[in-house]
């Protein structure tokens, strides 16, 4: 199935054995298009003793480690295709990573996007309550950050939306009392990255009775884990802690696992609480020290797969993220596939044995 078929497809409609062949077909076609179009992606696939014309299994797929984005600027179009360029969040001791993006692209991340957020929330449009500052989403040069590129995708979800935070990135009570008189406060959305609704709930007490009025909104945070890292809280606290913030039951406070490098594939928690691999990609998890790959219930570094990428070969990478697939085609949510939960991010700088992979 081509790649453009198969992102047509609903997003976990198929069980594992039905999707596993159509996705690998897709897979090769996409491998051998970065293979032929990416000088440094074929040294890869050379020094990898891989052959994309051959037979091989998705497990067999050689992996790119994710830190190589922070060091090459992979290319398999022309640089006159590229319409965006997208910038990872770093620490103080990191690069960012650099995606370049072009048309399609672009159009492939939409329609993924979309698939995978109407599957879980239906196809009415919310009001959205934006955790962040206005000037996120502005763009410069064609270039955009992976905050302001994740939010730009959702608010072709919303209705109207509402940035409440001030160029300090600190929660603005008049920012706030001036959305909730035009909002819908019975199909409201809270959207913002995890460490930023944190520490906007934070000592913030006085605000909170303002989300008294919203009737049981959904609280989409995503990525930024990371910089709880000094803070004592888990999901389940942090849950409860977001629900009685912004008055709503803890089963709409949904975590989004995602990442700047596979922009337009989102994994949000189910109804049980897992995430859902769609029928346009895939999860792997691989052993922390040989990289072999592990089987369900086995906790391991994530590889994700997609055929998405077309501007640069993101198509299977090796996170520095740790997870486990919980089972396949049986989740108590009813969709169909493998489902995994994400569980820390790694404290290793990278991936062993990953750091010499792409030496050009």
């Amino acid at each position: 199935m081509k790649i453009d078929e198969l992102i047509k497809n609903e997003p976990y409609s198929k069980k594992v054995t039905e999707k596993n062949q159509i996705f690998l077909e897709s897979m090769k076609q996409v491998i051998q298009f970065h293979y032929e179009n990416c000088e440094e992606y074929k040294k890869f696939c050379v020094k990898k003793n891989f052959d994309p014309y051959g037979t091989y299994s998705l497990e067999a797929i050689p992996f790119l480690p994710i830190s190589i984005f922070k060091k090459l600027e992979l290319l398999s179009v022309p640089k006159k295709e590229i319409i965006r360029t997208v910038h990872s969040s770093s620490t103080t001791n990191t690069l960012p990573s650099v995606i370049n993006l072009d048309s399609v692209t672009v159009k492939r991340q939409i329609i993924a996007l979309n698939s995978i957020i109407k599957n879980y929330f239906g196809n009415d449009k919310q009001s959205f309550l934006i955790i962040d500052q206005d000037t996120v989403i502005q763009t410069n040069n064609l270039e955009l950050s992976s905050r302001g590129s994740a939010i730009r995708g959702m608010l072709g979800f919303s209705k109207d939306f509402h940035f409440l935070l001030n160029e300090k990135l600190v929660i603005d009570r008049n920012k706030i009392i001036e959305a909730l008189t035009k909002i819908d406060k019975k199909k409201t959305c809270v959207f913002g990255f995890t460490w930023l609704i944190y520490r906007s709930m934070k000592d913030n007490k006085d605000i909170k009775k303002l989300f008294n009025s919203l009737e049981n909104p959904y609280i989409l945070h995503i990525g930024g884990w990371k910089k709880l890292s000094d803070v004592s809280i888990d999901k389940n606290d942090y849950n409860k802690m977001v629900s009685e913030f912004f008055n709503t039951k803890p089963e709409n406070v949904i975590d989004f696992y995602g990442m700047t490098e596979q922009l337009g594939i989102v994994y949000p928690d189910c109804s049980a609480g897992y995430k859902h691999i769609p029928i346009f990609a895939e999860i792997l998890i691989r052993d922390i020290h040989e990289q072999k790959c592990l089987t369900a219930k086995k906790t391991g570094f994530i590889q994700i797969l997609s055929p998405i990428p077309n501007s640069y070969p993101g198509i299977s990478i090796l996170t520095d993220d740790i997870g486990e697939i919980i089972g396949e085609d049986d989740c108590p949510c009813g969709r169909k596939g493998k489902y995994f939960r994400f569980t820390k991010r790694s404290e290793m700088a990278d991936a062993k044995g990953c750091g010499d992979t792409l030496a050009i």
